[in-house]
């Protein structure tokens, strides 16, 4: 199986999916991998074992949806239970109009994160916040705040349908149609929930606890997925 191990490695991937990253853009991510792996010695924010997968398992697989969606060039997005800030930071270093907050309700991840947005010069538009998605104090200062929600391995369906609700934009419906094969237009508001593996019971009851339906199920398959071991991996998208 071939690894992503740098961000040369990552950077041929992207372009070979027509998806452009600067030079720049490049030494932003490199940045971002080290400082992580820096504090993962002292904070979990992702497992041990995938430190030698980070550029594949987690900074190829946050933005791999931007091979398969359109999304206006600016946008606020909220990271629910970002961990080390992802997807967040990736999909925020390669789309420079969006302003970005990531949540996460362990402080000494917060901190971590913090840490690393001021060291790769983020800082400015991507913030940091502690909490938990239903806690009233945070509700209250961004409820309908945000065009997007982005969740990467957080909770069920269901809970995150729950969840991402009072943080949509209101009085505005999202949409979603295909432009091309594999090739989708996203209106916001809507949730995008990073999913893999057989998803049937979980979208039965998202659809039963919720109330609400899935507007498409994007598989994240790319040239190079199958050599990288990015199978079976989707993109939910719920639209208000």
């Amino acid at each position: 199986m071939f690894h992503v191990k740098h961000s040369s490695d990552l950077l041929t991937v992207l372009r070979r999916n027509g998806l452009l990253c600067s030079e720049s853009q490049g030494e932003q991510l490199e940045r971002y991998v080290g400082y992580l792996l820096e504090w993962n010695q002292k904070v979990n924010l992702i497992s041990r074992r995938d430190e030698e997968n980070v550029w594949t398992g987690h900074v190829l697989h946050s933005l791999s949806p931007l091979f398969h969606v359109d999304l206006p060039d600016r946008l606020s997005a909220l990271d629910l239970g970002t961990g080390g800030g992802l997807p967040g930071i990736p999909l925020s270093i390669l789309r420079e109009g969006w302003s970005v907050v990531l949540m996460d309700s362990i402080q000494k991840k917060c901190t971590a994160v913090a840490d690393i947005l001021e060291r790769v010069g983020l800082s400015r538009r991507v913030t940091v916040v502690c909490g938990r998605a239903e806690d009233k104090g945070v509700l209250a200062k961004l409820a309908g705040t945000f065009d997007v929600v982005l969740a990467r391995g957080v909770a069920p369906l269901s809970d995150l349908v729950r969840w991402s609700r009072p943080y949509l934009r209101k009085g505005q419906k999202g949409s979603i149609s295909e432009q091309s094969t594999r090739r989708y237009r996203i209106v916001p508001p809507a949730l995008l929930a990073y999913k893999g593996g057989d998803l049937e019971d979980e979208i039965r009851q998202m659809q039963i606890k919720s109330r609400a339906e899935i507007s498409a199920a994007i598989p994240l398959l790319f040239d190079g997925s199958d050599t990288v071991g990015l199978l079976e991996k989707k993109l939910i998208v719920v639209t208000p």
